[in-house]
């Protein structure tokens, strides 16, 4: 039976919290302008402002947002110069179009046609995150890009080449310049300069949005109904992990008990090597999720009824590790089979909630030209 306490509580907390305009970040579209100069200026420092309702924005004490810096960063994370052969860019399996995923691909494909072994992951909201990557493999934004550029299977550069490269280039020298108020080049600058770009990407959801100008994104009854559907314990029960509020995710690690064996798919157990790690991955935003298809860090579940269907009866519980699913799935297992029991939900509950999950949408996000390509 609906709990319709829990429900109201939440319904109370979306209008609260959705309660205002879009902000937009305070930088402008307007790349620095280039000067032929050997004059050294300081860069501008800026306040990149989240939309109303996030929290601040956590910004490194050695890497403030200034506009040459966000500039430079945009650029280069558009630019394929920092792959090996000089085809492929970090927005080449980070599309603006798809919410900064890779489009319809289970796996992206590195230069060398090298495919990966996770699911692209979506660049909105990176700001709030203590770890990144699926199996949280970076501990910030920073880490974050160094990886990919390096890696054989995906950009397989070597900084002394991106670095000459940049270096011999018509621009950068003085792009570089103007961002950091010294001369040269070196692979601190280029993460630094592409973490800005990153960190001050932002995302939340229209479609719940009360404010009547944007009436025709307003949520519908069906809408609606799957709302209640998401907060309910006995059907979707989804809120635990997704939380119900601007970010939508709680950022942690988690088993799902998507793996019939989590020693074979370690996730974050990878980086700490702790044994309560076995299995668990990083639980992501579900906004935009409408774009940013195929779903689960190994992209296995192509449509959102694949998913609930695995959430209805398909995850696993793993006797050797019997504390690793999550407690919020354990408790929809069969006690004496330790099977998943199927949810006091209706097709049209599902339907419900998929149109639910649908609206969570921001797709100004997809074209939105402080995010595009200089």
């Amino acid at each position: 039976m609906l709990n319709t306490g829990t429900f109201w509580t939440q319904l109370i907390v979306i209008g609260l919290i959705f309660l205002s305009f879009f902000t937009l970040p305070s930088c402008k579209d307007k790349p620095p302008k280039v000067v032929q100069s050997d004059s050294i200026l300081s860069p501008t420092p800026i306040d990149v402002r989240p939309p109303f309702g996030f929290p601040p924005v956590p910004v490194p004490s050695d890497n403030p947002f200034t506009k040459e810096g966000l500039f430079l960063g945009r650029k280069l994370f558009y630019d394929p110069i920092l792959s090996g052969d000089n085809s492929q860019s970090c927005a080449s399996c980070h599309k603006q179009s798809s919410s900064f995923v890779d489009e319809n691909m289970k796996f992206s494909v590195g230069i060398d046609g090298s495919i990966g072994i996770r699911n692209s992951m979506p660049l909105y909201n990176l700001a709030y995150a203590k770890r990144l990557f699926w199996n949280g493999a970076a501990t910030s934004l920073e880490d974050l890009i160094s990886e990919p550029i390096t890696n054989p299977i995906e950009m397989h550069e070597s900084w002394m080449n991106t670095l000459d490269e940049l270096q011999t280039h018509e621009e950068y020298p003085l792009l570089f310049q103007r961002a950091f108020g010294e001369k040269g080049i070196d692979s601190v600058k280029v993460v630094k300069s592409i973490a800005q770009f990153l960190r001050s990407i932002f995302a939340f959801d229209l479609a719940t949005h009360p404010d009547t100008t944007f009436s025709k994104r307003a949520m519908t009854p069906q809408q609606i109904r799957g709302l209640r559907v998401y907060v309910d314990e006995e059907k979707g029960d989804c809120f635990h992990c997704h939380s119900v509020s601007l970010l939508n995710t709680n950022y942690e690690f988690m088993s799902n008990g998507l793996v019939e064996n989590p020693a074979q798919d370690p996730g974050l157990f990878e980086i700490t090597g702790r044994p309560q790690d076995i299995g668990r991955f990083k639980v992501p935003s579900l906004l935009n999720i409408k774009y940013t298809s195929p779903y689960m860090h190994d992209g296995r579940f192509e449509t959102l009824d694949e998913v609930l269907a695995f959430y209805d009866t398909g995850f696993h519980y793993y006797p050797d590790y019997p504390n690793l699913l999550d407690p919020n799935l354990k408790k929809h297992l069969d006690p004496q089979t330790m099977k998943p029991v199927s949810r006091k939900w209706t097709k049209q509950d599902k339907e419900d909630l998929i149109a639910f999950l649908n609206g969570l949408e921001d797709s100004d996000l997809l074209s939105n030209p402080i995010y595009s390509q200089p």
